[in-house]
């Protein structure tokens, strides 16, 4: 259930999107896989990414869960004869309401752990700093593994040690494989409190670590192959092309003073 901060949160989240509702090209993959599945369903000819289909192939699980969340807004804005930018609207308040919902239960993770007091400091920063819910709302790849990645600092913090596992494989294994830096750490953490409780903690990562990852990486595929029609797995794909071909320059390079011209005076200024 979300509480009132939740609410504010969620609210400031709605009214980034409405007042800038459209997307820009590093969306674009998410986004149009949602139109598609939403408009052309099985049509699968009809789908931008055979005549779009970006550096590496990209999964479409994200879109497909936000598909099926947002029918009822799409059937809504049928029946009212609105036009589609209603849904892509629509689309993206379901996205944002997942991290919201994400975002609270971590916060109350940190109420239970820190005090209530921590709580609520969290959510006056969400609410007041702007890249956060501006972005909570975009069909990015990060986006998406946002949600998860809440999902298992709560569950670290709460010492939901199987949903720690199972959030952390989803994530790493889905969308963005790069989280192994992030979560492996923590389950380490996590693994070894004392000597004694090693044992049975190891053999429990690796129980629940094998059946997730297996679970995870046969969904994408499965799910994944049947829309690129052809047997992939995305993020396996995206980690091999950045990593070992080491291309991840072919999406495009800025200069080392546009860095700091750029980047560096924003986050200075954030």
């Amino acid at each position: 259930m979300l509480g009132k901060w939740d609410i504010l949160v969620a609210i400031t989240m709605a009214i980034y999107v409405v007042v800038c509702p459209f997307t820009k090209v590093e969306e674009s993959f998410n986004i149009q896989a949602t139109h598609d599945i939403l408009y052309h369903r099985t049509d699968i000819e009809r789908y931008d990414h055979f005549e779009f289909p970006g550096v590496v192939p990209r999964t479409f699980l994200g879109a497909v869960c936000i598909s099926i969340l947002s029918i009822p807004a799409v059937i809504v804005t049928r029946v009212l004869g609105l036009s589609k930018l209603s849904t892509l609207i629509a689309a993206r308040i379901v996205l944002g309401l997942l991290v919201v919902l994400s975002l609270a239960k971590f916060r109350r993770a940190a109420e239970r752990f820190f005090g209530v007091r921590l709580g609520c400091y969290l959510a006056s920063v969400f609410i007041c700093q702007f890249h956060f819910l501006f972005y909570a709302s975009r069909p990015l790849p990060n986006t998406f593994a946002l949600v998860i990645v809440l999902w298992a600092f709560a569950s670290w913090l709460g010492g939901h040690r199987r949903t720690l596992i199972w959030s952390s494989a989803l994530a790493g294994l889905v969308f963005r494989s790069e989280l192994i830096l992030l979560l492996g750490p923590i389950m380490l953490l996590d693994l070894a409190p004392t000597r004694r409780a090693f044992a049975s903690r190891l053999v429990a990562y690796l129980q629940h670590g094998c059946v997730a990852a297996l679970v995870w990486l046969g969904l994408s595929v499965a799910v994944d192959s049947f829309f690129w029609r052809r047997w992939l797995w995305p993020e396996g794909e995206v980690l091999w092309y950045n990593t070992v071909m080491n291309k991840s320059s072919n999406w495009g390079v800025s200069s080392l003073f546009h860095c700091y011209k750029y980047h560096f005076a924003r986050f200075l200024s954030d």
